[in-house]
């Protein structure tokens, strides 16, 4: 029963480390400012700003060019826009705008336009499907350390 015990555990110990830097993953990479916290925090660098497009306020100027405001639940961003032709780029659509805060000027400088992935949704199908297999796995490798207990204690099975 000890082998077992050190296997789950080393499952268990994996799975918090992949759980641990997926975190950190996310938090470097993948997550999005609000148009206010960008405003608040004035953060350096490149950003990831999640937003509407506000009604009314999309002006393009050329293929790769547009100015128009980000809405946020409590505050607007002006942004420019320069970078490869937008398919989704049009009011009322949300977004995920990559770029950069100009504290002097006080507009976002997005430079490329991504998804809006559901990563709630993601986690939870790969839970869903992941969980179960485990459970599986774990009452399987149990049955057949029962078994194995079975054959020795009922002395058919004999040492070489």
């Amino acid at each position: 029963m000890t082998n077992l015990h050190i296997r789950w555990g080393g499952v268990c110990i994996v799975a918090i480390v992949l759980i641990v830097l997926t975190y950190d993953h996310y938090r470097d990479n993948l997550a999005s400012l609000a148009p206010q916290q960008v405003r608040q925090e004035a953060p350096k660098g490149d950003i990831r700003v999640l937003g509407m497009v506000q009604g009314g306020t999309l002006e393009t100027r050329g293929a790769g060019e547009a100015t128009f405001a980000l809405l946020g639940e409590h505050a607007s961003l002006p942004v420019h826009y320069e970078g490869p032709p937008p398919d989704n780029l049009r009011e009322l659509k949300i977004l995920v705008l990559i770029g950069t805060w100009n504290v002097g000027a006080q507009v976002f400088e997005a430079r490329d336009i991504g998804i809006v992935p559901n990563y709630g949704f993601i986690a939870g199908a790969y839970l869903l499907g992941l969980l179960p297999l485990a459970l599986l796995l774990f009452a399987m490798t149990r049955r057949v350390h029962f078994l194995y207990d079975e054959i020795k204690a009922s002395k058919l099975y004999e040492e070489e």
